[in-house]
């Protein structure tokens, strides 16, 4: 191994073994926004559910009136 290779292997050990340490104090302070930004996002993906099926309702209904208008010649 080169030097640069064992410098990365000891900083990543280094930084392995100091975010082990603090990770309960990090995981405390970061808790309550890492659960609102859940929240949001699972509002945001219902919003987006709701607003695909709404889409596709409307393509559905165009279909069904495209397919009478064909099936009832005037």
């Amino acid at each position: 191994m080169t030097t640069r290779e064992w410098l990365f292997l000891g900083g990543g050990i280094v930084a392995g073994v100091a975010l082990g340490a603090g990770l309960p104090k990090l995981r405390r302070q970061l808790g309550p926004m890492i659960a609102e930004a859940g929240h949001r996002a699972g509002g945001l993906v219902s919003s987006l559910a709701e607003a695909l099926a709404t889409q596709m309702e409307r393509a559905e209904d165009f279909a069904a009136e495209k397919a009478a208008e064909s099936s009832n010649p005037a």
